[in-house]
């Protein structure tokens, strides 16, 4: 499996990297001054190319080898366990360490030329593109009779979720041409509302006005001037541009530019409805200078309390430091050993911090222990709960790597503001259990890329362009779903597959 996965990477770098563009067309764009133009491919960038395919090859030469002097080992000298394991142990070190090298090496391919300059120039411009029709949108020149989507903001769940829950009725606002009106009357976190830690989402249109409201997917709901939405959970007839679609007049630049292009969009709508008053972006400036919020650093969210044994397994904060401490060896290979290694840590555990910092001495901790008593089931539905949370996901946002359960709605918020403002930023995270999701969403699917033989009946033949619904990654090469064209559930090797990025129509009458 890993000789297969290597040559496929090697293919897949290799055809993307067309030697007609050295010194052509890109070098001539750039030369002329154009910000937007592709970036200058030069001959550093090849050799850059060259060293990440030979690293590809030596981590080849390193299994096969090393796998063959145990197997030979074991067929001559019959060693005990304990040495099998200690092979074994130092044959997943050395192939790491040259992964780790081959992906620095990736890192600085992926930046050569300017690239990521450009990548960063270009989302920006679609981040300000898509923030303009926005504001248009939430501020209609004539209020009284703008159409206008209702969103009661009280889902029964945490913030996290609540979050979501706004985000998602943003996108039907948008889709669908409508001012978003939320209603944050009694909301459970502060009585004064949504407005009470961030910016109004709108500064001419705010209210609902009298008229009578039609609910979404009813008769006559598309034509009439108010319109009230369900939770996504409840909708019975789900449109095509509900998550994780993109607009389509985005698709092609933004499937070109981002890993995760929904994760950017959502990104992009979460920073607007997000933006923190006036009052609570100094307590937010105050706080990140109090705890020493600096760079480089890694955040780490830990959901546990009511969490554990109904949405989320217990996972030790040692399964959290493995990559962690595979972050900072990355880090030190690029750029030398940091002053500090930081880790902000964002829990509601409040006994957490001391276990991790006796645990792990050579580390330097963050974290808000009034925003870890706050977040208990006790006290999680509090002013203080709120502005807790909302910190611990902002900070989370802008922290370098995440690591996180993605089961979790404030991880997933997190990365998904962590992706505005950056280069492509949709593989800085790692999750110890679910894939990324949005909860209601269409079904999440993946294409295949290359041709597979199920190996058992455990998985699934592969055909290249077989659309695979995904219910899962188990994170060692293999991921679990549903063939589309077999029609049965299998597993199949994750690294032959991409994620299938779905477009709709949005944004009637603008």
């Amino acid at each position: 499996m890993y000789e297969e996965l290597l040559r496929l990477r090697h293919s897949a770098l290799s055809s993307q990297l067309p030697a007609s563009s050295i010194g052509g067309q890109f070098a001539t764009a750039s030369r002329n001054g154009d910000s937007m133009a592709a970036p200058r491919l030069d001959w550093g960038h090849e050799r850059l190319r060259r060293r990440v395919q030979d690293g590809i090859r030596e981590v080849r030469f390193m299994l096969n080898g090393q796998l063959a002097k145990l197997r030979k080992e074991l067929s001559e000298k019959r060693p005990s366990a304990s040495e099998i394991d200690g092979r074994l142990e130092g044959l997943a070190e050395s192939v790491n360490e040259i992964i780790r090298l081959v992906g620095v090496e990736g890192e600085a391919l992926a930046e050569a030329g300017g690239a990521a300059d450009w990548r960063r120039r270009r989302l920006s411009r679609l981040q300000t593109e898509l923030v303009n029709r926005i504001v248009k949108l939430q501020n209609p020149q004539q209020c009284q009779s703008a159409k206008k989507l209702i969103c009661n903001l009280n889902k029964g769940c945490g913030f996290g979720c609540q979050a979501h829950h706004v985000l998602y009725c943003m996108t039907l606002a948008y889709a669908t041409g409508r001012t978003f009106v939320l209603d944050s009357v009694n909301w459970r976190y502060s009585r004064g509302g949504w407005t009470s830690v961030f910016e109004p989402l709108s500064k001419t249109c705010t209210e609902r006005g009298s008229a009578g409201a039609k609910q979404w997917g009813s008769t006559g709901a598309e034509d009439a001037q108010l319109v009230e939405v369900p939770i996504i959970d409840a909708m019975a007839h789900k449109p095509p541009y509900l998550p994780q679609a993109i607009p389509a007049d985005l698709y092609e630049e933004l499937s070109g530019l981002h890993g995760n292009p929904f994760v950017w969009f959502a990104g992009v709508l979460l920073n607007y409805i997000m933006r923190p008053n006036a009052a609570f972006q100094r307590q937010l400036d105050d706080n990140a200078i109090r705890l020493g919020f600096a760079k480089p650093i890694v955040g780490v969210q830990v959901r546990r309390t009511d969490k554990i044994g109904s949405e989320a397994a217990f996972h030790d904060i040692s399964e959290y430091m493995v990559w962690v401490e595979e972050f900072y060896k990355t880090y030190e290979l690029r750029h030398g050993r940091p002053d500090k290694m930081r880790i902000l840590l964002a829990t509601d555990d409040a006994n957490l911090l001391n276990e991790a910092a006796r645990r792990y001495p050579a580390y330097t901790f963050l974290s808000d222990t009034s925003s870890s008593r706050s977040a208990s089931v006790r006290d999680r539905y509090s002013d203080g709960g709120l502005r807790g949370v909302i910190s611990d996901v902002l900070l989370l946002s802008k922290t370098d790597y995440l690591v996180c359960t993605f089961s979790s709605q404030v991880c997933r918020l997190a990365y998904e503001l962590m992706q505005v403002g950056r280069d492509d930023s949709s593989d800085r995270f790692h999750s110890l259990d679910d894939v990324y999701y949005f909860g209601g969403q269409l079904p999440l699917e993946v294409t295949a890329r290359f041709a597979h033989k199920a190996r058992d009946s455990s998985e699934l033949d592969l055909s290249p362009g077989d659309v695979i619904g995904l219910a899962g990654n188990h994170w060692d090469g293999y991921s679990l779903g549903q063939s589309r064209r077999l029609g049965r559930n299998g597993l199949f090797p994750a690294y032959k597959t991409e994620l299938v990025v779905r477009k709709a129509e949005m944004r009637p009458g603008l």
